[in-house]
């Protein structure tokens, strides 16, 4: 069962004698450290596991730290643990292979008992539970989105905007994502919902943010990618009026126990009690691969056993002409020439079947559905985004599937 905890966290106080709080904890110097204590940070929901499934391993393991990358910042040869220390400021690794854990490693501090936060892979690791309502005839991804949020139906910006839109981050509302900006609508939203000391009249949780502050339209749904972080929580907000059920119950029981995690999850919520599902789950290394292999298996747990419909991941590796144009239409196609945003995953190129969980500081799941490869991880690198990151990241996935091929 799931249990809130919220007595105690006021300051948000990480670690007093290294002075880190809510005000500096995605400081560099801190981030190693902060990223592993989210449970001190915010309220927090800490999901049960049920029964724990094993990860399934080869019988020879793969050295990651052996091969030689070509340096993202030089264009020279370089060693991989530099490459994962001092490129990709990377904290955990794992990679699967034919359904085997061939490669597990730990750095920076981390071990294998820590939670680390999952950042933006939050996003497509809890919206699972959206395939599993439209699987079911809950919801529709046709529908108007105020269908599921009662407060938007009288919004004149939601007029016309499909709950794919909104899981497409296609919705077409006015709202910038700047992680450079602290004077910003991002930090504005962060502080609203927790992640920065705000007053009361800032501090107005998630919900109110979405109904309130997302009420302008700035393109035709459908046809300009913007990635908006609120509109994930907008996204569970929906699923929890569909399934006419708490949405902590749900995520716990429906998918954080249906994968066979080991350990407990922490998942941030709001002063409200709602959870911030867009960024702010923490998970052990292990169980976050146990939870992205969902995707790898084609909707199926490490047993076997089904999560979401295979349907809902052949589709996101679909060739997709509107959200590709609606991608180019962003300028995103620098970074992904082939690719396009589909029901909150990124795919990099469909016609390879490679697609990724993202998130700021170097989160990432990574997929070759073809190759049946998946690689996760998990980091510290010192700003949210950089072209450095994308290009090690990059790096990163294509010499280990060359490794492995």
């Amino acid at each position: 069962m799931v249990r809130v905890v919220t007595h105690g966290i006021v300051d948000g106080v990480i670690d007093a004698e290294r002075g880190i709080d809510r005000s500096n904890w995605d400081h560099p110097p801190h981030l190693a450290a902060s990223q592993l204590r989210m449970d001190r940070m915010m309220p927090v929901a800490f999901l049960e596991p049920a029964t724990p499934l094993p990860l399934p391993r080869a019988a020879h393991s793969f050295d990651v730290e052996a091969l030689i990358f070509a340096d993202p910042l030089s264009d020279r040869p370089i060693d991989g643990a530099t490459f994962l220390n001092r490129r990709l400021f990377n904290d955990s690794l794992l990679v699967m292979h034919r359904g085997n854990v061939v490669h597990e490693s730990y750095r920076d501090g981390m071990t294998k008992a820590d939670h680390h936060l999952q950042h933006s892979t939050t996003k497509s690791l809890t919206t699972l539970l959206i395939a599993q309502a439209i699987d079911e005839g809950r919801m529709d991804p046709r529908a108007p989105f105020a269908d599921y949020v009662a407060e938007l139906r009288d919004a004149p910006a939601w007029h016309g905007v499909t709950l794919q839109h909104v899981l497409d981050m296609a919705a077409g509302l006015s709202y910038v994502e700047n992680y450079d900006d602290r004077d910003g609508v991002y930090y504005a939203y962060a502080r609203a919902v927790g992640y920065y000391p705000a007053t009361d009249a800032e501090s107005i949780g998630a919900r109110r943010w979405l109904i309130e502050r997302m009420g302008e339209r700035a393109h035709t749904p459908g046809t300009y990618f913007n990635y908006s972080s609120p509109l994930t929580n907008g996204l569970l907000m929906a699923a929890e009026a569909a399934f006419g059920e708490p949405i902590l119950p749900l995520i716990e029981q429906r998918l954080f126990q249906r994968v066979g995690a080991e350990s407990v999850g922490w998942l941030n919520t709001d002063r409200f009690g709602f959870p911030i599902v867009e960024g702010q789950l923490s998970l052990t290394l292990r169980d976050f691969a146990r939870w992205a292999s969902v995707v790898a298996n084609g909707g199926r747990n490490v047993a076997g056993g089904g999560v979401v419909p295979a349907s809902f991941i052949d589709a996101l590796c679909a060739p997709n002409d509107a959200a590709h144009r609606a991608f180019d239409a962003a300028g995103r196609t620098a970074r992904f020439p082939h690719g396009h945003y589909r029901n909150q995953f990124w795919v990099i190129d469909p016609g390879r079947s490679q697609l990724a969980m993202l998130g700021i500081h170097g989160q990432f799941a990574w997929f070759d559905l073809h190759a049946e490869l998946m690689i996760v991880g998990h980091g510290s690198f010192p700003i949210a985004t950089s072209p450095l990151l994308t290009a090690a990241q990059q790096e990163l996935w294509r010499r280990v599937a060359d490794a492995l091929s």
